[in-house]
């Protein structure tokens, strides 16, 4: 299967992103602390419903808010 689009609402630092993406290369490109390293760990949670830093979904919510969502479009 192939993920064609990401969507995450309040997941650690993210607090609303929507991504495409291509069925060939994608690339994620920032400087520190922009969230490259949450938005993969965002999809592996859609693959294992957890964390792969961080197993107590309660600590993944982002700061001030009281709840997330991570959803894939296949």
């Amino acid at each position: 299967m192939i993920l064609k689009r990401l969507s995450v609402l309040n997941y650690k630092n993210l607090e609303q992103v929507e991504l495409t993406f291509s069925t060939k290369l994608n690339c994620f490109f920032g400087q520190n602390g922009m969230g490259k390293t949450n938005m993969l760990d965002a999809v592996y949670y859609l693959s294992f419903c957890k964390s792969a830093g961080n197993p107590i979904d309660s600590q993944n919510i982002r700061h001030e808010a009281v709840f997330f969502c991570d959803s894939g479009f296949l």
